[in-house]
């Protein structure tokens, strides 16, 4: 099907093999004439007086090695968000304009792009969005055609998981016209716990066994005085041999597996990572109606299917001492696993429909956007709760002499309990429009201002049945959002006003939120001064009000049964049920964060071999009520709140309720730094003069980034009145602490189609440390490396057949986790925590993936 529809496309292609690809002037600058003034112009520039903090070409694009934007996003995810938790994605442009949403040019070739920017997050206020998120503007082609088909095959080096991709996209870019057509599917295969070097251990919570284990007839007591004499010490758990399956044993088979529990069976049909079946189509058409007016529609239709082994029912059995399969002379249980995996299956079907529009243009000299969002999320989760043993075990203490306790379960012994089926429906409908404009000018300039007025609904229905009981919730959220920014002019060296200080320009935000529930109000404030063309400065202070979303408020609760969890309070790993769903008690969290940042360009400004960018950031956040969804299991959080925490008779966890709750307060205080460095390989021209500047057209380059965080403050304050916890120094929210540094970096080489891209990241360790009863839990240092190797085969092949078959097709190479660099955690005794062996926290390792990608492209 993949072969055929790659056929298909390379058919509808066939004109485009005919179109020469020339090679294009630069078009990112503009210019006219102007009563005698020759003005020049930036063609896509975004809004706003911030300058970007950093920008890409279209050489520098391509040496990355990018297929699309989506996969450029991905790669150059470190140095185009903010990194700061909880942070939202970035805010994606167009030639400067709003767009119906990232699906719209997502799939587009990395090609189609002239010039790429990344602004500060002052810049979203220009767009009608809040500062709290960087601002990354792909200013496209003029004119470009591409048909493009790609496969993908990843596999991991160690067996188990496989996952195949086939991409077919269609684009033409005219002016600011544009068509997208594309599909893509993608399969991957489930990964088991036998697949990885998973082991567990023995547990008052998880004593089972395939064939069974056999304890005393409470847990902990003596099985049989003689068994203890054979095995020559104490037994209160042993094997059952695997001769029991076949028939009755004698009590001296018992002694070989005594102290020494069988645990298999569960591994092999636990899965680590679910199996995905994935269809997604994607549909865009924008056209110019009138003047200046261009509107955008597009369609992203996803089907997802995802399947979850978890694991065999466990069950135990009172085998009595008359039985003809007990060698005992009193009454022992037997702890076992049903191979009955049928019964423990999660299926979850997912669909996603979105129906968005965006129109821009003038009206005078202001700019308006509308942009308009339908929203269709339908899910389901079905999930096995095990088997109904109730028979089997009866005829087990009735002594059947055709029921083994250890050998073959009949069928028609067991009778599978009734499902637990969780489904949730939402709708989202929204609509804003946004005016940006100069209302006043200034001896410094023009004061520009930005206002916006939005609507928004949020319809989710869930259903659940649990244990057979039905439970239905309904959520209805309207909001009107009222939003306005200025921006004022203080001092310009353009307009002789205190041009010492070069630009500088003040701003000022507000915003209010009249929505169903409860109000939210936001207030914010900043500056941007660049004192000379090659530094720029920003400065901002914002407070706002977050309300929680609809899936944490209403979605269906969902158990999970046998899950490994490390419980901090007895240093023991048990296997719990784990409770996740939406929790209606949530609140409105309220943030105020303070940014400084500064960004030089020393080299290559203007153009240049060498091109390089230096940023760095101070972030200070406070948070009041924070939405968090619930943590790892220290008994601070327990003693926070110790409604979450089931336990037994015995002290021991057997239940976790997950549900997102709000802590009391969160304080952070970071570093960000980061490089990008650009130095290009070329020649100059024949008869240049010596210093001329060198014909990039065709040259090589290499490119280097670096992205490094200091965390100087992170303190978690659980509830008021409790004293706040340092994640810095041994306390900890997270399942692996928290590093204090953390360190990413980028480098590619490229040259005539050939390109070479090394990425990785690098985390400090962390320690979480619950105190003197099972102290402190280490997390090492750990450094991941992906490498990738590419060639494109050019598009100008004079000779041969070759030019029609080959030219634009793409091959790639690539090895993620290149060193197979694990998470490493010990506890005080140098051990590893069961909970926390490397392939629970990384079950993939390293992976590889060959990419083929054939593209036809005229420009």
């Amino acid at each position: 099907m993949v072969l055929v529809s790659l056929l298909a496309l390379m058919q509808v292609a066939a004109p485009l093999q005919e179109t020469p690809v020339s090679q294009a002037p630069p078009e990112s600058e503009q210019t006219a004439l102007i009563e005698g003034l020759l003005v020049k112009a930036v063609r896509g520039k975004a809004n706003g007086p911030a300058q970007p903090e950093l920008t890409l070409d279209a050489s520098e694009i391509q040496a990355t090695g990018a297929s699309t934007i989506e996969d450029l996003v991905a790669l150059l995810a470190p140095e185009i968000t903010t990194g700061e938790p909880d942070a939202p994605p970035p805010i994606y442009l167009a030639n400067g304009r709003r767009i119906s949403g990232f699906q719209e040019i997502s799939g587009l070739p990395s090609q189609a792009i002239e010039r790429m920017d990344v602004l500060p997050p002052a810049t979203a206020l220009a767009y009608g969005y809040r500062p709290n998120q960087r601002v990354v503007n792909f200013v496209l082609r003029k004119r470009f055609r591409s048909v493009t088909a790609e496969l993908e095959e990843t596999a991991t080096t160690r067996e188990g998981r496989t996952a195949e991709r086939f991409d077919g996209d269609a684009f033409r870019l005219a002016g600011d016209e544009r068509t997208t057509v594309g599909l893509d599917w993608r399969q991957e295969s489930t990964l088991f716990e036998a697949e990885r070097d998973i082991y567990r251990v023995p547990s008052a919570t998880s004593p089972y066994g395939l064939i069974g284990n056999v304890a005393g007839a409470s847990f902990g007591a003596e099985i049989d005085p003689a068994l203890s004499a054979l095995a020559g010490g104490l037994v209160t758990l042993a094997r059952a041999p695997e001769a029991a399956w076949r028939g009755a044993v004698p009590l001296g088979a018992f002694a070989a597996g005594a102290g020494d529990p069988d645990l298999s069976g569960v591994t092999a049909n636990r899965s680590l990572l679910p199996s995905l079946g994935q269809g997604n189509v994607k549909a865009a058409i924008t056209r110019d109606l009138a003047h200046s007016v261009a509107l955008t529609v597009s369609l992203d239709l996803e089907d997802a299917k995802r399947t979850s082994f978890l694991g065999l029912p466990a069950t135990s059995v009172k085998l009595p001492a008359a039985s003809p399969f007990s060698p005992f002379a009193q009454d022992v249980t037997v702890y076992r696993y049903l191979d009955a995996p049928w019964s423990q299956l999660r299926e979850q079907d997912s669909f996603k429909g979105q129906l968005a529009m965006a129109a821009n243009g003038y009206v005078q000299d202001w700019r308006w956007s509308l942009n308009g969002t339908y929203e269709r999320n339908d899910n389901e989760t079905t999930t096995g709760r095990g088997v109904d043993s109730s028979a089997w075990k009866a005829a087990v203490a009735a002594g059947d002499p055709a029921v083994n306790p250890f050998g073959p379960i009949p069928r028609a012994l067991l009778k599978a309990n009734a499902q637990d089926v969780a489904k949730s429906s939402s709708r989202t409908a929204k609509a804003e429009l946004v005016l940006n404009g100069d209302v006043a000018e200034i001896p410094a300039g023009r004061v520009s201002s930005t206002l916006k007025l939005g609507g928004e609904r949020v319809e989710q229905m869930s259903d659940a049945l649990r244990n057979g009981a039905p439970m239905r919730t309904d959520y209805d959220r309207r909001t009107i959002t009222l939003q306005g920014d200025i921006d004022l002019p203080l001092a310009s060296r353009s307009h002789d006003v205190a041009p010492v200080l070069g630009e500088l320009t003040a701003s000022v935000n507000a915003g209010y939120n009249i929505e169903t529930f409860k109000d939210r109000l936001a207030l914010g404030a900043g500056l941007q001064w660049s004192p000379a063309n090659l530094v720029s400065v920003n400065l901002s202070l914002n407070e706002e009000q977050s309300a929680p979303n609809a899936n944490q408020i209403v979605d269906p609760v969902v158990l999970t049964p046998s899950v490994t969890v490390f419980d901090f309070a007895t240093g023991q790993s048990v296997t719990v049920s784990r409770l996740e769903g939406g929790n209606r008690a949530l609140a409105n969290d309220r943030r105020r964060t303070l940014r400084a940042g500064v960004n030089l360009r020393p080299i290559g400004r203007d153009g240049g071999e060498t091109r390089l960018t230096l940023n760095a950031n101070y972030v200070l956040t406070h948070i009041e009520d924070p939405i968090s969804n619930f943590p790892l299991l220290t008994p601070a959080l327990e003693a926070a709140f110790p409604e979450r925490f089931t336990r037994n008779a015995e002290g021991v966890l057997t239940a976790i309720d997950s549900r997102p709750l709000n802590f009391d307060a969160i304080d952070r205080e970071e570093l960000r730094g980061g490089l990008n460095l650009t130095r290009f390989f070329g020649r100059r021209k024949p008869g240049a003069p010596k210093g001329a500047k060198p014909d990039l057209k065709n040259a090589g380059q290499v490119q280097l980034s670096l992205n490094y965080v200091l965390r100087l403050r992170d303190e978690t304050t659980l509830r008021q009145g409790l004293p706040p916890l340092d994640l810095l120094n041994g306390a900890s929210t997270s399942r692996r602490g928290q590093p204090r540094e953390e360190l990413t970096f980028r480098v590619n080489a490229f040259r005539q189609g050939l390109g070479v891209n090394l990425n990785g990241a690098w985390r400090g360790g962390s320690v979480i440390d619950t105190g003197p009863t099972t102290g402190a839990l280490r997390f090492e240092d750990q450094a991941t490396v992906n490498l990738s190797a590419f060639y494109e085969v050019p598009r100008d092949l004079k000779a041969g057949p070759a030019t029609t078959l080959l030219a634009g097709a793409r091959v790639t190479l690539a090895a993620d986790n290149l060193f197979y660099s694990r998470p490493v955690a010990r506890d005080t005794k140098g051990a590893t925590p069961q909970a926390y062996q490397a392939d629970y926290l990384d079950p993939l390792g390293r992976t590889v993936k060959l990419t083929l990608r054939k593209s036809l492209i005229a420009m």
